[in-house]
Formats: structure tokens, C-alpha cells, sequence
């Protein structure tokens, strides 16, 4: 017995000594990936620190070391199972090198790039521009020197216009207001008109330093929305005008009310310079007024100096805004133009559409009221005269209220016929004045068409 017991021990040492096929060890042979399952972004763990060979292989559970003994550093030839995996698996190819087994990219990790590009900004009625600045963006510094823009938004046209630091008109778009559709169609257009207006200066619109917008109806000024503006095409409610607009050019954006800009332009640069006090009159499409007192714009709650909403006949001619014997409802050029359609419609004779279609127009601009005046026709003539005894009227009654120093007449209409109706205007005052002996000073607006957008512009510069 003792004998086969030697027997066996040597054979055993002699087994030890021969190398041993890792093969034949279950543990050491290498994971064979099953080619039926592809390999998702989902079969890799993020808990395995080093990257596995195939997605199966995060199944294998690896036989821990044995602790150290004096033993184990007599008996080296003996390879550990997970060293034979390891062996095995470099044999092998590594999955992320076939082109079966796409890496995945860590989407922790953002790409890297040299310089900070920021996202272009929405843009939900993409006009032709390139705005990709946004108002917070750390780019906004190299905006080009101190260009700024003005936009004058108008019941029928959108003037834009770059100004630059001496307040000089650099360039000068202008185009029609949508006469249809909502708040969304004004502020493309708006968007288009300033952007030429950049072009023609040499820039982009996102390069300005900031836009500066005079709108009609009552203006939020700390947040740029807009309500009351009657005369925009399905301005219903409260629109943020300021915020669209922004999102439109990429630049930050200023809004006050249109005739409130002009005249505070006409006080700073234009007729109004070196009066305290101050009176703006603009009669266009409809007629707005303005208010500096004690050399300062007063905006009241928002909607002071609405000249064009005072009452000068009771029960007489209704206003497109509902009210009835206002100035607008005789001066206003838009309830002038529906007048005279009912009056056509009756029976009456005039060329006013006539001249409108001779000249590509869409409605009756001022130009076209001067051209029927100027070739006498007779509904042209009696309108132009009532509107004149309206504004007489209202610019006295205001001044009895104000007691202001001057006024200024400014607007399409104003400007247009500041030679003719303008001097009838100041004379038909004076039998509504409480202090005719001392009038105050009436002038007209010196800065013309361009007031608005540089009065736009000096919300911002």
C-alpha cells in the first residue's frame, strides 16, 4: 500500500510539471460572442471600470486570488485561470475593433471645439437673416463700434434705418405694413426692413449694438408688449412685441410708444430743441400725440398724450376704434379714406382711387391726398378741410390744459402739408384758445420722416 501511494504522489508531481493546455481548462477559455445579439450602447455597463470584449463578457464572474501562502510561490509554473482568460482574450480580436461592433460615443462628453459658437436663435418666421447672437451671448461685445438701428412701426409702412453715434441716418429701408394676417406677419416684416437697412450700412442686423422700436397703441416699456394698436392688422390683446423682435434680428430690443419717440426726437434734435415743454402732434394714419413736460417725456400709465382720442363733437362721426366725434375720427388718413368710400358709394364723384391706382398704391397715402387736392377735386378738398377744423379744435383744447410752450406737427400728413394746411391749422386754433394773446410757438417737425427712427433709435443710444 505504501508503495502505490508513492506511485501516485510521483505521478502527480510529474503532472504539475507538464505545461498545462488552457483549453482544457472550463475557466480560462475566452467568452465566444454570440454573433445573433448585436451590440447596443445598452450591453455596456457604466460600473465595469475597463471596457469589455464583447457585451457577453460583463457575465463572467472572475475567480478571486487566492491569498498569498509560502505554497504559492513555490508552485509559479501553475497559471491562474484568470490570467489564461486574459491570455486568451488578447488573442482574440477586441469587439470595438471589427466593424460589427460600433464604439459608442460618451454623450458626457461634448465635442471639442477651438471657440464658443452659441445656438442660432429661434426664429418662428424666419425673415433673410443671419441672427445667431443672442442678446446674452458673451460674443454680444463685438457687435460692430456704436451702430444702432431705429424701426418706426406705422398703421401702413415699417421705415428701419441704421444711425450712427451722431445720431446721422446711415441708411434708410422702408416698406408696407401687412395689411393682413397678425402680430407674427408685422414682425417678419419689421425683421426684413431693418435688416436691408443693415445690409446697405455694410453689416448685419445682429451686429447692431441694439434696435430701438416706436409702436403704436399702449407700450409696456419694461418688457417691449404691446396693446390697443388698433391700426396693425389682428392686433388683438397684448403682443411682446420686444421679445419676437429679438428673437427675429438677434440683438436686444427697446420699445416705447411711436409718437411718444418722435416727439421726444423733435424735443432732443428737431423743432421742439430748446423748449421745456412740448406738445408732438403726428397726423398720419391716425394722430398721436406727445408729451415732454419739464424737459421729460410724460407717459403717464402708458397711454398719455392721445391728442387723436379727444372728443371735439358729441354724437358726431365714429371713429374705426369705436369712438365717436375724436379727432381721428375726422383727421385719421385711414377714416378719411373710409369716409370718402362712403360718400363715393352715394354718389359722389372724386379721382382719389383713381390717382391711388395711376400710382401702384394700395390705400390713399398722403401723396395721394396732396396730388387730388393739388388737381382740385372736390370730396379730396371738403375732407382735407374737416379734418383741419379737428385738429384746430383738439391741439387748442389740449393747450388750455397743458399751457405748454410749443407744438410740433409731425406726421405723414403734417409734414406733406406743412406749407398749406398747416398755416390753417395754427389759425383756426386761435378761436379755441383760452390765452389767444399769448399762443404757444407751433412749428413744424423739423426731422421729418427720418423722426421716428431716430427717435427709435434714441432708446438705445
Amino acid at each position: 500500500m505504501l508503495r502505490r501511494r508513492t506511485a501516485k504522489k510521483k505521478a502527480a508531481e510529474a503532472a504539475k510539471r507538464q505545461p498545462i493546455d488552457p483549453s482544457t481548462v472550463p475557466e480560462a477559455k475566452a467568452p465566444v460572442p454570440d454573433e445573433s445579439v448585436p451590440v447596443t450602447p445598452e450591453a455596456v455597463t457604466p460600473q465595469i471600470p475597463e471596457p469589455a470584449a464583447t457585451p457577453e463578457a460583463s457575465d463572467v464572474t472572475e475567480t478571486p486570488a487566492p491569498p498569498e501562502s509560502p505554497e504559492s510561490t513555490v508552485e509559479p509554473e501553475v497559471p491562474d485561470a484568470s490570467a489564461a482568460s486574459e491570455a486568451a482574450a488578447s488573442e482574440a480580436p477586441a469587439a470595438p475593433d471589427t466593424p460589427d461592433a460600433p464604439a459608442v460615443p460618451d454623450a458626457a462628453e461634448p465635442p471639442a471645439t477651438g471657440t464658443f459658437v452659441p445656438e442660432p436663435l429661434p426664429d418662428p418666421t424666419p425673415p433673410p437673416t443671419r441672427a445667431t447672437l443672442p442678446p446674452t451671448s458673451p460674443l454680444a461685445s463685438s457687435r460692430i463700434g456704436t451702430m444702432v438701428g431705429g424701426i418706426d412701426l406705422g398703421g401702413t409702412k415699417i421705415a428701419a434705418a441704421v444711425i450712427g453715434p451722431d445720431h446721422e441716418v446711415v441708411s434708410y429701408r422702408r416698406r408696407p405694413t401687412p395689411d393682413r394676417g397678425g402680430p407674427a406677419d408685422v414682425v417678419r416684416a419689421m425683421a426684413l426692413t431693418m435688416q436691408e437697412a443693415a445690409r446697405d450700412a455694410g453689416l448685419e442686423a445682429h451686429q447692431l449694438k441694439a434696435v430701438g422700436v416706436g409702436a403704436p397703441g399702449s407700450v409696456e416699456s419694461s418688457t417691449g408688449a404691446v396693446s390697443g394698436a388698433g391700426n396693425l392688422p389682428g392686433w388683438d390683446g397684448r403682443f411682446q412685441l420686444g421679445m419676437a423682435l429679438r428673437e427675429a434680428i438677434g440683438t436686444p430690443v427697446s420699445v416705447s410708444n411711436d409718437v411718444q419717440v418722435g416727439t421726444n426726437a423733435e424735443f432732443q434734435l428737431g423743432a421742439g430743441a430748446g423748449f421745456n415743454s412740448l406738445l408732438g402732434v403726428f397726423w398720419g394714419t391716425g394722430v398721436g400725440g406727445g408729451i415732454i413736460l419739464d424737459g421729460k417725456p410724460w407717459k403717464g400709465r402708458g397711454r398719455a398724450g392721445e391728442i387723436g382720442h379727444m372728443v371735439v363733437r358729441r354724437g358726431g362721426a365714429k371713429g374705426l376704434n369705436g369712438l365717436v366725434g375724436t379727432v381721428e375720427a375726422y383727421a385719421g388718413r385711414k377714416a378719411m379714406e373710409a369716409k370718402a368710400i362712403r360718400d363715393m358709394k352715394k354718389g359722389r364723384e372724386s379721382d382719389l382711387f383713381k390717382i391711388m391706382e395711376k400710382h401702384g398704391k394700395t390705400h390713399l397715402t398722403s401723396a395721394i391726398w396732396a396730388h387730388a387736392r393739388d388737381q382740385g377735386d372736390e370730396l379730396a378738398i371738403e375732407l382735407l378741410n374737416r379734418a383741419v377744423k379737428a385738429l384746430s379744435a383738439g391741439i387748442a383744447s389740449a393747450v388750455n390744459l397743458l399751457d405748454i410752450e410749443a407744438v410740433v406737427i409731425g406726421g405723414g400728413l403734417g409734414v406733406r402739408f406743412s406749407d398749406s394746411l398747416v398755416p390753417e391749422i395754427i389759425d383756426g386754433m386761435n378761436a379755441h384758445l383760452l390765452n389767444a394773446d399769448n399762443p404757444p410757438a407751433v412749428r413744424v417737425a423739423g426731422l421729418g420722416d427720418e423722426g421716428g427712427v431716430i427717435g427709435a433709435s434714441l432708446l438705445v443710444s
